[in-house]
């Protein structure tokens, strides 16, 4: 789960991790710490922790800030240690505004394109392994769901 930082869950059998502060603008931690906290936190089948998963996905609350860029590279990379065919799906009410991938921070075209091209990296290293990405929001919520889209077609996801 994501807000003003990560929250690795995993199989939701152990404490979640949090991460925070300039963790959140670096590729590459991101990346590694997601495949680590995949190997770890990724060991039981969904059907020995789908009632742990379900009680934790229907605590999440809408808190503000929307570090959906550090989260879903810690997802991709997560996932990236699971079966072939594994799967990303992405579920956001609102622009990405915290750490990498940020559009808040982006004010004017040469910094756009900078958050376009971490979207663009990190569907390629996605398909690179493997991975479906879908992508979910709600209706008239700002995400920049033309950016986030690209991240399901470029990896055979759905919107």
């Amino acid at each position: 789960s994501f807000n003003s930082e990560v929250c690795v869950i995993g199989d939701g059998t152990q404490d979640p991790q949090i991460i925070s502060g300039d963790k959140l603008n670096d590729y590459d931690y991101l990346v590694k710490n997601g495949h680590e906290q995949g190997n770890l936190r990724m060991t039981k089948k969904i059907n020995e922790s789908k009632k742990l998963l379900t009680d934790k996905l229907m605590s999440l609350e809408e808190t503000g800030p929307t570090a959906l860029g550090p989260a879903l590279l810690t997802g991709i990379a997560m996932a990236a240690e699971g079966a072939p065919g594994s799967q990303v799906t992405l579920c956001t009410d609102g622009l990405a505004n915290i750490g990498i991938g940020n559009f808040d921070d982006a004010k004017d075209q040469d910094q756009m394109a900078k958050v376009k091209e971490f979207y663009e990296r990190a569907g390629q290293y996605a398909k690179s392994k493997g991975l479906t990405i879908n992508i979910v929001s709600i209706i008239a919520d700002e995400c920049d769901l033309e950016t986030l889209s690209q991240l399901a077609e470029l990896t055979g996801g759905e919107v």
